[in-house]
Parts: structure tokens; C-alpha cells; sequence
């Protein structure tokens, strides 16, 4: 009797996230059957249609490895530049011809305990992707990108850097993220209500703006 998966189980078999499938569908690349309840069905012979190269178990696991691309800026008001990057990122993916996913964040370059990079260095350690995609080197992370390097290589994971350039208009960002670091050390310090902890943000606040 044939075997018919659900969404979440047809994205856990072709290790790709169910809006990655929807996006397929949208693409034409699939077309899976629908219920009464109009809730989509998949056949393993449609998802396998996916990566029609596989001859073995082998070479089924490798080539439903798929690309991330990686987008993240530090605040919800740059919701435009967020849209740009995803929009390059994708560009680039679709010309690699891989199966891909983009993962976004919105928070700080010195986060590193964001939902959208952990779940990158969870794609990463698991060995469910072979390349992570960026648009520039500081929009995976502020700094230690050689750290997120060595885990990329430990696994068999291609790092891509689109731009190498620096992103001239990232002065903002370090900035605030600087900012970042002085309010959280003067909190633990003064504590956050304290009138030292106000004063050491403020005037750290005036120095970089006297500098723009």
C-alpha cells in the first residue's frame, strides 16, 4: 500500500522546511494531492522526483543536502535592507540550481543565541546542508566568523561570502551594537536602574554621535 506523507513528514524526508516545499509547489517543481480538508499529500515517488540524479541510499542522502542562505540585520526598522539581502542571497541560490533555504534574523551581529543562527548551526553540526550563503561576511556574525568557518569545514559545509567587500553602510549597525555591549556590561556592573548605568549610556550615546 502506498505511503502518503504529510507535509511536515515529505519536509523532514527531503530535509527541507514545509515553506520550502510550498515554495516548490509554487515554483511547479512539485504538485503534491490534496485531502477532503484540502491539507496536502505527498507520495514517496514525487518526492523522489525532486532529486532524480539519486541510484542508491548514497547518493539519495547526498543530494537531498540543501543550501542555506543566511540574511540578518540589527533592528526591526531595517525591515527594507532585510528584504534587499534576502533578495540577493536568493538570486545567487537559484542561479546554483541547489535546493535552498533562507533563514532570516533580526537582532544584534554580537547575538549569538538568535532563533535564525542557531537553527543554521543545528543545519550545520546535523549535516542536513553542504553551503551557507551570505551577502556579507558581518551579516552572519559581528565577530567570530572564523569560528562559524571551522565549524563549516569540521562538517563538509561550503561557506560562500557573495560580497567581500565591506558594507560601507554598516557604521550604524556597529555603532548600536557596540552600544550594545557598553548598556549590558554597565548593567551588571550598576545594575539597570541605577543613575551611574544612565549616565555611562548617555554619554557613551553623545561620544558616537559627536563622531557622525
Amino acid at each position: 500500500m502506498e505511503k502518503y506523507y504529510t507535509i511536515s513528514e515529505a519536509s523532514k524526508y527531503v530535509n527541507a522546511d514545509p515553506s520550502t516545499l510550498r515554495r516548490w509547489e509554487y515554483e511547479g517543481r512539485i504538485k503534491p494531492l490534496r485531502t477532503a480538508g484540502n491539507q496536502r499529500r505527498y507520495t514517496q515517488a514525487m518526492l523522489d522526483s525532486l532529486y532524480p540524479h539519486n541510484n542508491h541510499n548514497q547518493s539519495q542522502k547526498e543530494n537531498k543536502l540543501f543550501a542555506v542562505g543566511y540574511c540578518r540585520v540589527s533592528s526591526a526598522h531595517q525591515k527594507d535592507d532585510l528584504a534587499r539581502q534576502k533578495e540577493v542571497v536568493q538570486t545567487y541560490l537559484e542561479k546554483d540550481g541547489q535546493p535552498f533555504e533562507i533563514i532570516s534574523d533580526i537582532g544584534s551581529g554580537l547575538n549569538y543565541q538568535k532563533k535564525g543562527l542557531t537553527k543554521l548551526i543545528h543545519l550545520i553540526c546535523t549535516k542536513q546542508c553542504n553551503k551557507v550563503v551570505v551577502n556579507y561576511q558581518d551579516r552572519l556574525v559581528r565577530f567570530g566568523f572564523e569560528l562559524i568557518e571551522d565549524i563549516c569545514k569540521e562538517n563538509n559545509v561550503e561557506i560562500i561570502v557573495i560580497n567581500q567587500t565591506e558594507d560601507v553602510d554598516d557604521n550604524q549597525e556597529l555603532v548600536n551594537d557596540v552600544l550594545s555591549v557598553i548598556t549590558v556590561f554597565s548593567a551588571k556592573l550598576y545594575g539597570k536602574r541605577s543613575h551611574k548605568n544612565a549616565k555611562i549610556i548617555n554619554t557613551n550615546k553623545d561620544l558616537f554621535a559627536q563622531d557622525d
